[in-house]
């Protein structure tokens, strides 16, 4: 049974015990801020040798600062994590629509394809057309056409036929269809 020792409100006041109330105080103060003193009773010193005590209220605040900026680290992380799905999940989206316009590219590339075999075989047609009639009629209407039409007929033709298609056609319209004709790839 612990006997406590009880003051007068009066015995306060004398110097002697009032040092030696404050000196208890300070010692209780530092047992308790140093985790030593648990519930009026003194912690059991077979702690393990790891555990490190915090003997500053410095050491607590440096160590509440960690724990925080611990926290704001893994917040951190998580929000990278997080990006880096939303980026998975955007490039694959990417690469699924160029995978898209790369179809619709070679689509278009056989369309287009298609089109100038269905051209050319027009224009070899009308060349035949062309070549059949007199050279005198052909000029009047090849005269009529578009130039790159007209150039793509005429280049179609034998040589011999163009020759005299030409002949017969106003001369600075057969010099502007040949200029033409020279500079086709």
């Amino acid at each position: 049974m612990k006997n406590y020792f009880i003051l007068s409100p009066h015995a306060v006041h004398h110097p002697l015990l009032r040092a030696a109330l404050a000196g208890t105080l300070i010692f209780l103060f530092v047992l308790a801020a140093s985790g030593n003193l648990v519930y009026g009773q003194e912690k059991p010193s077979s702690e393990s040798a790891g555990d490190e005590q915090i003997t500053s209220v410095e050491q607590r605040r440096l160590l509440q600062a960690l724990q925080h900026e611990r926290q704001n680290i893994l917040k951190e992380r998580q929000e990278v994590e997080k990006r880096k799905k939303e980026l998975k999940r955007l490039e694959a989206e990417v690469d699924k629509k160029l995978d898209q316009l790369e179809e619709k590219r070679l689509a278009l590339k056989k369309l287009l394809a298609e089109k100038d075999a269905r051209e050319q075989k027009r224009i070899r047609e009308l060349s035949k057309m062309y070549a059949k009639m007199s050279s005198e009629k052909a000029a009047t209407v090849l005269s009529a056409l578009d130039e790159q039409l007209a150039i793509s007929i005429l280049a179609v033709m034998k040589t011999k036929a163009a020759a005299k298609i030409l002949n017969n056609m106003d001369r600075d319209k057969a010099a502007k269809l040949t200029k033409a004709f020279s500079t086709l790839p």
